[in-house]
């Protein structure tokens, strides 16, 4: 055991490439998708039919991690937040995952996707959950909606940063354009009023701080606006 948790440290430590075949960097990879509706993501097939990143934005995402070397097969670009979760091909939802690290790598969270899918199409999550769980940490969110992780791993912790929600999941900064992480997706405005996605003036409210639940922002004197 205490072999496996120095091997682990030193994928989280070593490298550039090595933290990005486990966790991606969540300045460069916050998450991003582009809907959340279950009435156009459960439709079958719906994730095959999506459009894969080319290969150029691919090879613009290897070079933001730093990898200009690899061995065959052992890189996939990987969504975060997957397809079949709803998500984008934005550069800010890609990032090199291994297939050869163990034991975590690219297939097992290929079986969080899965069953995140199942829960939130069975309506026992919704899509803004999934997505904000597999942005924020997908192996937490492995431990969390699937079971143990392989090998008795312990959950390793995501890097803070202004993309990340902190662990007291109260609030975090805005984008640049004042849109908000899907790990935080509730816009707080200027007005003291809180904005949900998918509501009347969400889209075109920049946000001043983002939530991850209407509790945290509430707590934070935040009131619902109207046409929620």
């Amino acid at each position: 055991m205490q072999a496996l948790t120095l091997a682990i440290l030193g994928l989280l430590c070593s490298s550039a490439a090595a933290v990005s075949s486990l966790m991606p960097d969540p300045q460069l990879t916050p998450g991003d998708a582009q809907t959340r509706d279950p009435n156009i993501i459960c439709t079958p097939g719906y994730a095959r039919a999506a459009r894969d990143a080319p290969q150029k934005l691919k090879n613009q995402v290897y070079t933001l991690y730093g990898i200009t070397t690899q061995a065959s097969h052992e890189f996939e670009i990987d969504h975060l937040i997957s397809l079949e979760l709803g998500s984008s091909n934005s550069i800010r939802n890609l990032w090199p995952q291994s297939y050869i690290t163990e034991p975590l790598s690219a297939r097992v969270k290929d079986k969080l996707e899965g069953k995140l899918h199942k829960l939130a199409c069975d309506g026992t999550i919704t899509f803004e959950e999934a997505q904000a769980a597999i942005a924020l940490n997908w192996v937490s969110a492995y431990r969390k909606y699937v079971g143990a992780l392989p090998g008795g791993l312990e959950t390793p912790a995501s890097s803070t940063s202004p993309s990340s929600p902190p662990s007291t999941g109260a609030s975090v900064q805005p984008n640049e354009d004042g849109s908000c992480p899907p790990g935080a997706p509730l816009k707080g405005s200027s007005t003291k009023k809180y904005h949900l996605p998918g509501g009347r003036y969400y889209d075109n409210t920049k946000a001043i701080l983002c939530f991850t639940s209407e509790a945290n922002a509430q707590s934070a004197g935040y009131l619902r606006a109207k046409g929620q």
